[in-house]
């Protein structure tokens, strides 16, 4: 491994994880590596982790990613298939197994996580922030129904 690559598998989990780098380096595959082992590792549910990325296409293939994901290791768990199709997936189940984890008690948490994926909160920076501040609204003195603008255009003067 290179001095500077991410080790999904191996990372630490506390505290916050940025994912940064160009377009094509895995930070999808990566963020959805780090999302599996947030829910069998720490045992934190769909509704706890929060996902943040730029544009809505990367946020509808980050949801399709991650339930892609769990779905995967939740069928090889449940005996629906003779491996996840995801050498990180295997890894990572194999060394919980080593652990001491049952399959019973990972793809109880993974049927969880598939049946609240709804719940997932994996959005664009805009979609965070509107959602903060509609949730907030009361404490920080916002409207209760903010709309908040991507588009400046009609606000910027044109020249005459």
């Amino acid at each position: 491994m290179k001095e500077n690559e991410f080790d999904v598998l191996s990372c630490p989990l506390d505290g916050w994880t940025l994912v940064e780098a160009s377009a094509g380096t895995g930070k999808t595959w990566n963020i959805g590596g780090l999302y599996l082992r947030f829910l069998l590792e720490k045992r934190l549910e769909v509704k706890d982790i929060l996902v943040v990325t730029f544009t809505r296409a990367a946020t509808d293939e980050l949801r399709d990613r991650i339930r892609n994901r769990i779905a995967a290791a939740l069928a090889y768990l449940e005996g629906r298939g003779i491996s996840t199709g995801d050498e990180f997936a295997s890894a990572l189940l194999e060394r919980l197994f080593a652990e001491g984890r049952t399959r019973e008690d990972m793809a109880g948490i993974l049927r969880l996580a598939f049946c609240s994926f709804d719940q997932a909160a994996i959005f664009t920076i805009h979609s965070f922030c509107q959602r903060a501040l509609a949730l907030s609204a009361f404490s920080s003195g916002q409207a209760f129904a903010l709309k908040a603008e991507t588009d400046e255009s009609e606000r910027v003067p044109e020249e005459v």
